[in-house]
């Protein structure tokens, strides 16, 4: 098990996040159109960050190197996700009508998805298009996912100029427009603003500071609040091990009150209605904050389905525990 040190994670300047629940949205894209219109506000008109993909063979692709040379297509999804294996044949149509003009990529977010499950859907689907898996979060994080499917579409000078979630005649659209010639202010488009490790807001009102907390051991329970519902449909061994780690990090919790215990709840389609209904399910009572830009999963290195991570009261991590939680109590103990 590697350390992390606080000090170490809190490097990076903090800034304030949004709020827990998205805003109001005014487009067209269903129930996703609150999350679409976030990354939308910070993406859209922005040069696009020069990250580096890895693709299931191994490559990796930096796209410093096509940015301003090709326009590209990137489509963030999951094997869990419905719409988007639904429209995994647009995407494929897509590749194989422009893929020589048009640097197309299916970025899987790596997150309740193992990269099997990945390698056995393209095999089975036979796709040419090529697929990225997001191993660490941090695709995910430069381009704002908060949902998926999420398409994103980056013109010939590296400017972002269309986020989406439905494939619409606007995406459709967008294509288009990016296969087109440059538009003349493409050069002085601002650049994202750099990567931060934020508070924490949580929906008790409260928030949580790394950086100025009191030093305190503190129990993190990182998991997607949709585990144990939508996903265990279509991954039903991941959606049982979400609900027995819920319970265990309420049982472990009445034994240990002198930890703080909270829960890092990943973005995707995440709200606080999501919170609530999560609440009722499993009857969570610990506080719980929306990790909006990914920012402290990517820089916990949380990727397996429901991790309980516990710091001592300096910020060192005493370990961490996966999958349905056995072996919490332990943990737990060693925070004394």
């Amino acid at each position: 098990m590697i350390a992390r040190s606080l000090a170490l994670a809190v490097l990076v300047a903090c800034g304030s996040p949004p709020a827990a629940k998205p805003p109001a949205a005014k487009s067209g894209e269903g129930d996703a159109a609150a999350f679409v219109d976030m990354a939308r506000t910070a993406l859209v008109g922005h040069r696009a960050p020069a990250a580096t993909i890895e693709l299931l063979d191994g490559s990796r692709v930096d796209l410093a190197a096509v940015l301003g040379k090709r326009p590209i297509y990137l489509k963030f999804w999951a094997t869990w996700c419905v719409p988007c294996r639904e429209q995994m044949p647009h995407l494929e149509e897509t590749f194989r009508a422009h893929g020589d003009e048009l640097a197309v990529y299916a970025v899987d977010v790596g997150v309740d998805d193992p990269i099997a499950s990945v390698r056995e859907f393209v095999a089975a689907k036979r796709l040419a298009v090529p697929v990225a898996y997001d191993a660490d979060g941090s695709i995910a994080e430069q381009f704002h996912l908060d949902v998926t499917p999420q398409h994103v579409l980056v013109d010939r000078a590296g400017v972002i100029r269309y986020v989406g979630h439905k494939v619409t005649p606007e995406l459709e659209a967008a294509i288009a427009q990016v296969l087109a010639p440059p538009a003349a202010d493409a050069a002085s488009a601002p650049a994202l603003a750099a990567a931060s490790f934020p508070p924490l807001s949580l929906d008790d009102g409260s928030s949580l500071d790394l950086a100025t907390r009191k030093p305190a051991p503190i129990a993190l329970t990182f998991g997607a609040l949709f585990c144990d519902s939508y996903i265990v449909d279509s991954r039903p061994e991941i959606g049982a091990a979400c609900a027995a780690h819920a319970k265990q990090v309420e049982a472990v919790r009445k034994v240990h009150p002198d930890l703080q215990w909270i829960t890092v709840a990943f973005p995707v389609w995440t709200g606080a209605d999501d919170i609530a209904d999560y609440r009722k399910r499993l009857g969570a009572t610990t506080p719980i904050g929306i990790d909006r830009g990914n920012a402290w999963f990517r820089r916990f290195n949380v990727r397996n389905p429901y991790t309980t991570i516990i710091l001592d009261a300096a910020g060192t991590e005493l370990g961490r525990v996966e999958g349905d939680g056995t072996g919490l109590a332990a943990l737990a103990d060693k925070a004394r």
